[in-house]
């Protein structure tokens, strides 16, 4: 793979289903590889960092895949994108995985070529990667940021390594989705919406309730989310519950 090609596992238009563009038509740009494992990532294709065949969709929402071969070059990747924000009006180019920021170096020579078309960008990450936030924050306009449970995630993912994360983004249009699960850990979540407020304190907290998937086999209950939520506004006053919408609508 040479520096003018990144790895890609689709490009498609669709409803954004989660936190606080939800409900927004996106240009969704998903990266491939990811660094961590959750329990419940709906996305298996996309965490191995390696090539093969991608799918390029051609009219926007119709799923008229064309199919191509990863890495692309980033001037195939950015007539991919294009071509379906000329075709319909869309509110911003959602970058997501895997996890992005695998391929910084790559985003950093992509998104000016976007953002030069006028296209506004989204980042959608796991926020474990602060070192390498830096190379792309000049072109992102929204950053959704994941903040990990390990009793929900299975990850061990360092709260501090996030809090980090979130002290580099918080100059920009940034929100923070946690996802709760049946065996959420009450103090691990008082932990990561204590931090949010220390850090980002004008950021709102989307709770997600894990949709079952993989290893995951069931949802949290209503009476949990509502006592999750709960603990959370005592300690940040902007927390609000949303699940991925788009599974409930059939969307990709």
């Amino acid at each position: 793979m040479t520096p003018s090609s990144m790895l890609v596992t689709e490009v498609f238009s669709a409803i954004q289903g989660e936190a606080a563009l939800v409900g927004e038509r996106q240009v969704f740009l998903r990266l491939t590889g990811c660094n961590i494992r959750c329990r419940y990532c709906d996305q298996p294709e996309a965490l191995e960092k390696r090539g093969g065949p991608c799918r390029l969709e051609q009219t926007p929402g119709r799923r008229d895949w064309a199919q191509a071969t990863s890495p692309l070059l980033l001037a195939e990747v950015v007539e991919a994108v294009d071509r379906l924000w000329r075709a319909l009006p869309h509110h911003s180019v959602s970058v997501t995985g895997g996890e992005p920021l695998l391929q910084a170096g790559r985003l950093a020579r992509l998104l000016p070529l976007l953002a030069a078309r006028g296209h506004r960008v989204m980042l959608e990450t796991n926020a474990t990667l602060p070192g390498r936030l830096a190379q792309v924050l000049p072109w992102v306009d929204h950053v959704s940021a994941d903040i990990k449970l390990d009793s929900v995630d299975g990850q061990g993912t360092q709260l501090d390594t996030q809090r980090r994360f979130l002290e580099l983004a918080g100059g920009h249009h940034l929100f923070v989705k946690v996802v709760i699960g049946p065996d959420t850990s009450r103090p691990q979540l008082e932990a990561a919406v204590a931090m949010v407020h220390r850090v980002a304190p004008t950021s709102e907290i989307f709770l997600q309730p894990v949709t079952p998937f993989a290893a995951v086999l069931t949802a949290p209950s209503p009476e949990l989310v509502l006592e999750l939520q709960d603990l959370a506004l005592r300690l940040h006053p902007r927390v609000r519950v949303v699940p991925q919408t788009h599974r409930l609508i059939d969307q990709l």
